[in-house]
């Protein structure tokens, strides 16, 4: 009889476990009805507004849209999971931060990006650099990096052999003939402050939405793909069905299309390696 029971047991669990597996396998199929995408400031934000939100919505989707301040503020709330998704952010950034913060969010897939540019409401040339000058740059550590070598690319300043990319801060400037003097901001912030300073350096999506006329630019920065713009999302999403329709319609003819037309987006946007 105690050999039965134990059988019985057994078939139990077997049937238990195999319910258990059936379950998760229909939660994973379940088609994701609603997506949640933030915002931060950005002039890539379009893409999203009048390509792939109505695109995806054509696919059944309902798509939320949630502004942020900050596209630290962005991740937060992906980590949380109060968003899917976000589009504003490179690599360098993304490794930082997920440093700083023991985080994993992942890049989706590489979207048109927008360089960095160095600008001036007060000059018109590079050629016009004097001693003391102030210069206005990003304070978050990959956009510092980049800013700091695109001015050592114009030979105003030179900077340690060894700096790593991506997280190059002012202590490894080992050069500055001219001493620039460096005012260190949100991005968001320096459109304000032009006015302010001799240079500014900040990404070109962030000049854009703030309407920074394109005359004020003197100088793009070359983009690598390390700094091409990406759509980020949560680890554990990356192989979805929904993140999947959001990466083909990133890199759709579509889009293409859009970049190359639309007369807000027309020369503006680098379309990813």
């Amino acid at each position: 009889m105690t050999k039965y029971w134990f059988l019985l047991m057994l078939l139990g669990l077997s049937l238990l476990g195999c319910e258990q597996k059936g379950n998760n396998v229909s939660k994973n199929n379940v088609k994701k009805q609603e997506i949640i995408v933030g915002l931060p400031p950005s002039m890539h934000n379009i893409l999203m507004e009048r390509v792939v939100k109505p695109e995806l919505e054509k696919k059944g989707y309902r798509v939320k849209l949630v502004n942020f301040s900050s596209l630290r503020d962005a991740n937060t709330a992906l980590v949380e999971g109060s968003i899917d998704m976000n589009a504003a952010q490179h690599q360098d950034y993304l490794d930082v931060y997920n440093k700083e913060t023991h985080n994993d969010l992942v890049s989706l897939v590489h979207i048109p990006s927008i360089s960095a540019a160095l600008f001036s409401q007060k000059h018109h040339s590079i050629n016009d650099i004097a001693s003391n000058q102030i210069i206005a740059i990003p304070n978050d550590p990959s956009n510092t990096s980049r800013s700091l070598l695109l001015l050592q690319r114009i030979g105003w300043i030179k900077l340690k052999p060894d700096a790593p990319s991506g997280i190059i801060t002012l202590n490894d400037i080992i050069e500055n003939s001219y001493n620039l003097k460096f005012k260190t901001l949100l991005s968001e912030i320096i459109p304000r402050v032009l006015g302010e300073v001799d240079y500014a350096i900040m990404p070109g999506g962030v000049a854009w939405l703030s309407k920074v006329p394109a005359d004020n630019i003197l100088i793009q920065e070359e983009l690598s793909p390390n700094l091409e713009l990406m759509v980020v999302v949560k680890k554990e999403n990356l192989n979805t069905a929904w993140a999947n329709d959001v990466k083909q319609l990133y890199q759709s003819e579509k889009l293409k299309t859009f970049i190359e037309q639309d007369p807000d987006a027309k020369g503006r946007f680098i379309w990813p390696k």
